[in-house]
């Protein structure tokens, strides 16, 4: 009996203790060693399962299902296997020379200047070079104006993209990596159609902007075609055709079929990197967005629940991982939202300026607007589509409010003063942020230049064959 009073000493201390913040962290650690350690016993059992299947005879090899059934049934959500077949594309306009894009796992990356797609990037970056060059000669031998200089901004463009691309090749493997292993740490997936879903979101971005830019790029061949008939310089409608629509080169050089085959070529993937720049920005937004998504997608589940808070402490260092994530991300790719947005808005301002004169033909008049709708549009998708990152950081705040009383404690705080202080967001070189005031900012910026440029227009013949058809 003389035992009892020490015994309930004893275990009041031990109450105590397991109230503590340090037996709190202590629980914490051991619980992600765990899950760690679960992760790499998984990852070496899908690994051994890879050997025997590569072991096994060539008739079981052979025994494949359909394409789509086998994709969604092995694809394992993550936005390295999501964002493979973007960047396999992107390659064939030289663009991001990384090999390994379409492997299942972020360390089968590399990156080596000794790489075919290396040396066809590098290959293209020179004749956008030459091109530019060709552009500035052209410009500053005529009287300079405001849609004189329309040339060398596209051209500067897109060489500096294609330039910086070639640098965020270098750390895309590390970046991958980097973001695989947020991934893992994350709640992860329940269903297969969850984890296909960010794949489906990127694909389907990637599918209509490359056939709106593929439309596009027809309708001004044909207004082309339509205009070099307008304006003969030559007998052979090809080679007047080409001469109208590569007339940087032909101010310098005479014309030849393998110049004019060069500069066609040039004009084809310049439009393609032109319009790819955004829907790159589009794609590395929708899978930060996707991360946030998915944490609160978690949340959701227990919204209202009494949690413990070992839980809203694994939750607040998720977060806290993810906006690393994307503060690193911003890093790697805000040059490119930068030169996205300008771009963007000078074009704007210019084609806007241009539909206050008469259109010429039908064919010029159809490709004029469908061009101008689409930029519009693209431009809308980019600000909207960046925008959905800082809302889904915003939106864990919603599931923090409804905590209950009894499990309000100091880490749920933290976790609130966390989200409501931070500032999550893709910007342009740290001068914007993208959320969705930026949409009205850029129309009020947009309504202000035009304005301006109004009260020095002139109403300019379109069909005046002195003048560059391209931009």
């Amino acid at each position: 009996m003389k035992f009892l009073p020490r015994l309930r000493i004893k275990l009041r201390r031990l109450k105590k203790l397991a109230k503590s913040p340090l037996l709190r962290k202590l629980d914490l650690l051991h619980e992600s060693k765990r899950k760690r350690v679960f992760q790499e016993s998984c990852e070496a059992y899908q690994m051994q399962i890879e050997d025997e299947y590569e072991k096994a005879s060539p008739i079981m090899q052979k025994i494949k299902l359909p394409y789509s059934t086998r994709e969604r049934f092995l694809y394992d959500g993550t936005f390295h296997e999501a964002v493979g077949r973007v960047l396999l594309i992107a390659q064939f306009f030289a663009m991001m020379p990384v090999y390994g894009v379409t492997s299942k796992r972020p360390s089968n990356l590399q990156f080596s200047w000794r790489y075919l797609r290396t040396c066809w990037c590098l290959i293209f970056i020179a004749s956008s070079l030459v091109d530019l060059g060709l552009s500035l000669y052209k410009v500053l031998n005529d009287p300079i104006t405001f849609n004189s200089i329309k040339p060398i901004i596209f051209r500067a463009c897109i060489f500096l993209v294609c330039v910086y691309s070639l640098n965020l090749a270098r750390k895309w493997p590390k970046l991958m990596h980097y973001w695989d292993q947020i991934e893992q740490d994350l709640p992860q997936y329940q269903t297969q159609t969850e984890k296909w879903q960010m794949a489906h979101t990127i694909r389907m971005t990637m599918f209509v902007g490359m056939m709106l830019s593929f439309a596009e790029h027809l309708l001004s061949m044909l207004s082309a075609v339509n205009y070099s008939a307008y304006c003969n310089q030559s007998s052979d409608p090809i080679e007047n055709y080409f001469l109208h629509t590569n007339d940087e080169i032909f101010y310098v050089f005479h014309y030849s079929n393998l110049l004019a085959v060069w500069g066609k070529l040039q004009n084809f993937y310049s439009t393609f990197i032109w319009n790819y720049m955004d829907i790159f920005v589009m794609i590395i937004s929708i899978g930060l967005a996707s991360k946030f998504r998915q944490l609160n997608d978690n949340l959701k589940k227990f919204k209202g629940m009494n949690m413990s808070p070992s839980y809203w402490s694994e939750r607040r260092i998720q977060y806290r991982n993810i906006c690393m994530l994307c503060d690193k991300m911003d890093n790697a790719i805000s040059f490119i939202t930068m030169v996205s947005f300008s771009n963007n808005l000078y074009f704007i301002c210019v084609q806007l300026l241009r539909s206050l004169n008469n259109m010429p033909s039908i064919a010029h008049a159809v490709y004029f607007y469908f061009s101008l709708i689409f930029l519009i549009g693209r431009t809308l998708a980019v600000s909207l589509y960046s925008a959905w990152v800082h809302d889904e950081s915003r939106l864990t705040l919603r599931y923090l409010r409804c905590v209950p009383k009894e499990s309000w404690c100091a880490e749920v705080k933290r976790f609130s003063e966390e989200i409501a202080s931070d500032m999550v967001a893709l910007s342009g070189m740290k001068f914007f942020h993208l959320t969705r005031k930026l949409v009205l900012s850029v129309a009020g910026t947009i309504v202000t230049y035009e304005l301006v440029l109004i009260q020095f227009h002139e109403d300019n013949d379109l069909w005046d064959c002195q003048q560059s058809y391209y931009f």
